[in-house]
């Protein structure tokens, strides 16, 4: 592949945020392994703070829903934007320093996954999603419970979720994921923006916003969570 052609299928996976105020990342998903054992995506946006780009690139093992060793990487580029710019170039500067584990890990860009949620821009997330994937036929229930404790100027927050599978024929299962006992300092909140399965057709990737606390305008991450179907 070209370094013309990789930049293209980059910019053509990114999820497009709103453009307002504050330090909003903007999520790119990557693609997985053949055998869908590995999921890469980043981030990047422009720090409020300096104005300058940063990224963000992570790998990460779905079976154990966890980064891969040296699986993270993030820098912050000493560099002036101008009007219009938006930093994503911070993102391609620091891809070129993962090549290495990208190829040893074998991510192919074209397969990102097939989309079975979005929650689009200015809707309220409810309390529990219910969607259907139109290609197997099975209906899913996605509930989130969230914990934020807040203290003064300090805020610690954690998640988990459970997940119900209605097959075509009625058959109900549930698996239950994330770990509520990981607490993150900084986030207020936690946003399912979209869940896509794997090709594998087995393994779910949801792709959480995370609303930051912030003093000023407001500031959002992204982070993934994975899950194998029963």
């Amino acid at each position: 592949m070209t370094k013309r052609s990789l930049l293209a299928v980059v910019a053509a996976l990114v999820l497009l945020v709103p453009a307002v105020a504050g330090d909003i990342a903007t999520f790119v998903d990557l693609g997985f392994s053949p055998d869908s054992s590995y999921f890469m995506f980043g981030q990047y946006g422009v720090e409020s703070g300096t104005g300058k780009p940063y990224a963000e690139l992570y790998l990460v093992d779905t079976k154990k829903n966890d980064f891969l060793p040296k699986g993270t990487s993030r820098r912050v580029f000493d560099a002036k934007l101008e009007p219009g710019q938006d930093g994503q170039g911070a993102l391609f500067a620091l891809y070129g320093e993962t090549l290495p584990l990208v190829k040893t890990s074998k991510i192919d860009h074209l397969a990102p996954g097939r989309l079975l949620y979005v929650l689009l821009d200015g809707e309220e997330p409810p309390a529990t999603l219910s969607f259907r994937d139109f290609k197997t036929g099975a209906a899913y229930d996605v509930a989130l419970q969230k914990s934020v404790a807040e203290n003064k100027d300090r805020v610690v927050s954690s998640f988990g979720f459970t997940v119900a599978v209605t097959a075509k024929d009625g058959g109900v299962k549930r698996v239950t994921a994330g770990n509520p006992d990981i607490k993150r300092a900084g986030v207020k909140d936690y946003i399912v923006r979209r869940i896509i399965v794997a090709p594998d057709e087995k393994t779910l990737v949801l792709i959480m916003e995370k609303r930051m606390a912030q003093k000023g305008d407001q500031a959002i991450r992204y982070m993934v969570e994975t899950v194998k179907l029963p």
